[in-house]
């Protein structure tokens, strides 16, 4: 096992953000699909209940003009009737003229209006409708905003080899010096200076070697060699290396005096 990435702290925070930016992405994706059901939705009732009530409205006005068109005229030739004269004669003559001439005005005044309701108003209130329909819309339209965004990758921080190389050669003499007594660190990664000097009864080869950045020299074995002939002594170490168990071997560690 290598040692620890001076950078693995960095791309862990690199990869949260990057999980923060996916989940948003799709709860945001959630909250627009929302808003487009709810953006039909509007469409339909605005071109539709919306604008038939509209229309509704304006046909209850018409109607309700209309009524008022028939009052008048009905009031109009009450008015006309009760106002003939009962003898006859040349001021009562123009007097019933006049009033029947009122009349007529009083009745075409009605059909100009009901008229001018039924094609300029009419086409007046299509408009208007069209106009508030489409103002509804743009609107509607402006309340979906803008589509999730995933935004720009997170860049995950490059690891850092010459780092973690130092950090290797640190652990390397933190086993030397701390596994020492019970396991000390054998691994051939961890020396230098290696000359061999003999070999023990069971067959272990027997070295001279000094770990790396030290000037103490020791005599022990090669884990790696020793892995091959009697694996039960050897151990892994959490750092990646490895370490002898001296008491399963007929070889004993030491410093050179």
């Amino acid at each position: 096992m290598c040692a620890p990435d001076p950078n693995a702290g960095r791309r862990e925070a690199a990869r949260q953000e990057n999980k923060k930016r996916i989940t948003k992405y799709y709860s945001d994706g959630i909250k627009q699909w929302n808003k487009e059901v709810d953006f039909k939705d509007n469409i339909n009732n605005i071109l539709g209940l919306g604008a038939s009530r509209s229309r509704s409205d304006f046909d209850s006005f018409v109607l309700s003009e209309q009524g008022k068109g028939l009052l008048q005229k009905q009031n109009a030739a009450a008015a006309y009737f009760k106002s003939q004269p009962t003898l006859e004669g040349g001021r009562s003559r123009n007097a019933g003229r006049a009033a029947r001439q009122k009349y007529l005005a009083s009745v075409a005044d009605v059909d100009r209006k009901m008229y001018a309701l039924s094609t300029v108003g009419e086409a007046k209130a299509e408009t208007k409708i069209q106009r508030s329909t489409q103002d509804m819309l743009k609107a509607n339209r402006q309340s979906l905003g803008m589509d999730p965004q995933f935004g720009p990758p997170t860049m995950l921080p490059p690891k850092d080899r010459a780092g973690q190389f130092m950090n290797s050669l640190s652990f390397g003499m933190n086993v030397a010096s701390g596994f020492m007594t019970m396991f000390p660190g054998s691994d051939i990664r961890l020396k230098e200076n290696i000359k061999k000097i003999g070999t023990s009864i069971d067959g272990h080869n027997i070295y001279k070697f000094k770990y790396l950045d030290q000037d103490r020299e020791f005599i022990g074995v090669m884990a790696q060699e020793v892995m091959k002939t009697h694996p039960d002594a050897v151990v892994k170490l959490s750092t990646g290396y490895y370490g002898v168990d001296y008491s399963q071997l007929d070889v004993d560690f030491k410093e050179v005096a």
